[in-house]
């Protein structure tokens, strides 16, 4: 009669790591991935990043100039924002590599990406900030955009 008694109990355990070890997996397989960087890309490759990335993950891509003093400056904020919101994809474009004959007027530029498709088209991004824009002015302006 023991025996029956440590049985249930033994099938009571193993069904309770069970269920805690489903809801585990449950919980990771539904974990975002983590970047925190700001990385370069050539044209090519940001293309194959947008097509690749996860469903559920922005892909925040900095059109830039390193002759414009807005774009460095946004660069330079960016690198900082991507550790702040580590669950979307920073990357950076060389705007003339990506379309030689574009007018530069236009950056820097922020194209926001989900599921592969363009969500958001920010040209002149810097033109909505203050002069002398934060970190935390970036953030805030990508949060408005949706950006999670």
């Amino acid at each position: 009669i023991d025996n029956d008694s440590d049985d249930d109990e033994d099938d009571e355990f193993l069904k309770k790591f069970r269920m805690q070890r489903i809801a585990q997996l449950k919980e990771t397989s539904n974990a975002l991935p983590t970047f925190g960087t700001l990385s370069s890309k050539s044209p090519e490759d940001y293309v194959q990043l947008v097509d690749d990335m996860d469903p559920r993950v922005f892909v925040i891509v900095h059109l830039y100039e390193p002759s414009i003093a807005a774009s460095r400056m946004l660069h330079s904020a960016l690198d900082k924002v991507a550790q702040i919101m580590e669950h979307a994809k920073f990357i950076e474009v060389n705007a003339l590599d990506a379309n030689p004959n574009l007018d530069l007027i236009c950056l820097p530029a922020i194209l926001i990406y989900k599921r592969g498709e363009l969500v958001n088209n920010m040209i002149k991004f810097t033109d909505g900030l203050p002069k002398a824009f934060t970190v935390e002015d970036v953030t805030e302006a990508l949060e408005v955009a949706g950006v999670q």
